[in-house]
């Protein structure tokens, strides 16, 4: 029986998924209520604490096997302090099965903020997130060539001593940067969170994504990550998202496409069963060892989980 079959739950691994206790900790894009509006929108809805118990209620409509967190804008200060409290939650409650931590490759002390991380048994890769575009409200990275940037690339090449991938969150003009820095790391996994983050859904902006992803494919250690599906586009349908996430699984293949719910993020746009409805469509079509790698392999294997 195929995991899409109508008689059970869409088994998957979620490889992008965030927990907070802002009752106990600080996230200051969250909590800053002055902040200005960012690509979210209104917070609001999700400020408040999101923990295990709590996504389990929103993924309820699917089987989730294993889960990846990635890094949630925890305090700057000590950033190696959401690795050990997410690894004593993997601990104590079983989730999340691997961690995606935050740290930023131009700090010159960059080497000992990995190593932090890294005594937390379930660290598996590292997101600094790089989004950069003309409209303030839409970025997010300090300038648009980190990516060349000697000093950013000197951390990066840290990832490699550590065992560790990097998780990818750009717009496809940056995505030539990227082709770029994965040839020049080819030991290192990139994995292009939000599949490639397409805010723009005119027919020329879809045209422009789609040749930047096809083009940073060409890539053998860049994956990418179906995941994100409200992000610049809120009012997101089963109708006009699912044959973009279908376009990135052509042009990565199954075997380099995972999924993610991007909870409680995503919760902002839909409910959790609309977004595990969306990532069951978008494998509906694919064959059962497809359908396989997309919903599971390809996580495991790049994650090592």
């Amino acid at each position: 029986m195929n995991p899409t079959s109508a008689d059970r739950p869409l088994a998957f691994v979620d490889a992008h998924h965030h927990f907070q206790d802002i009752s106990h900790h600080l996230y200051p894009w969250l909590t800053d209520q002055d902040a200005p509006a960012k690509l979210e929108g209104d917070l609001g809805p999700i400020r408040r604490d999101y923990l295990p118990a709590d996504y389990a209620d929103d993924v309820a409509s699917g089987t989730v096997t294993k889960t990846v967190h990635v890094q949630n804008g925890w305090d700057p200060r000590d950033p190696a302090g959401e690795t050990r409290w997410l690894q004593n939650l993997a601990e104590t409650v079983g989730r999340p099965t691997a961690i995606v931590a935050y740290a930023d490759l131009a700090d010159p002390a960059v080497e000992r903020l990995l190593a932090a991380h890294a005594e937390a048994p379930a660290l598996r890769g590292i997101r600094q997130i790089l989004n950069w575009h003309e409209e303030p409200w839409l970025r997010t990275a300090p300038s648009p060539d980190l990516m060349s940037d000697a000093n950013w690339r000197r951390g990066f090449a840290l990832l490699r001593r550590f065992g560790l991938s990097f998780d990818l969150q750009v717009y496809w003009p940056q995505m030539d940067q990227a082709l770029a820095l994965a040839r020049a790391f080819p030991d290192t996994w990139l994995i292009l969170d939000h599949f490639g983050m397409p805010i723009d859904r005119s027919r020329t902006g879809l045209a422009h994504w789609g040749a930047a992803i096809a083009r940073l494919a060409q890539a053998p250690n860049v994956a990418v990550k179906l995941s994100g599906f409200g992000l610049g586009h809120p009012g997101w349908t089963i109708e006009d998202t699912v044959p973009l996430l279908l376009q990135a699984i052509d042009v990565f293949g199954p075997k380099r496409s995972m999924v993610g719910t991007n909870l409680p993020v995503d919760r902002l746009f839909a409910h959790g069963r609309e977004i595990v409805g969306a990532i069951t469509a978008s494998v509906a079509g694919l064959s059962e060892t497809e359908r396989e790698a997309v919903l599971c392999g390809t996580a495991e294997r790049i994650y090592r989980i």
